[in-house]
């Protein structure tokens, strides 16, 4: 499960990273960039949709916040549910320590990292 939960988000981050063609003018390049955001958005709401009882997708969906356009608030409040679901859940008390140190409120995401790396040691980076 790991594993999978781990490829998914390197999948997203390819997905996502907005490499722009050169040959293609910057305003198309932005359009394009912004429909493929949006459906990221979708596709991440209708994974929450189909299983809202799911806490990997709403980790998910909050790493996609985090990661677009810095929504910090609604990646928070993704991950929260996701951790009631699941609070033995790491990836999603290490995301949130990452979208909390992004905010520089760096003891709750110290506070977060502890408990990722207690859940599971592979998040201990010490």
């Amino acid at each position: 499960m790991k594993i999978a939960i781990s490829c998914i988000i390197l999948l997203m981050v390819v997905a996502t990273s907005g490499c722009v063609m050169h040959d293609q003018p910057i305003e198309t390049s932005r359009l394009q960039f912004a429909e493929k955001v949006n459906a990221s958005q979708a596709e991440f709401d209708r994974m929450v949709e189909d299983d809202p009882y799911n806490a990997s997708v709403w980790c998910l969906r909050g790493i996609y916040y985090n990661d677009a356009f810095n929504q910090y608030d609604k990646a928070l409040n993704n991950y929260d549910r996701g951790l009631e679901l699941d609070p033995n859940k790491g990836i999603c008390w290490y995301a949130k320590g990452v979208t909390l140190k992004n905010l520089q409120r760096y003891n709750e995401s110290a506070a977060c990292f502890k408990i990722a790396s207690e859940i599971d040691p592979t998040f201990s980076f010490t």
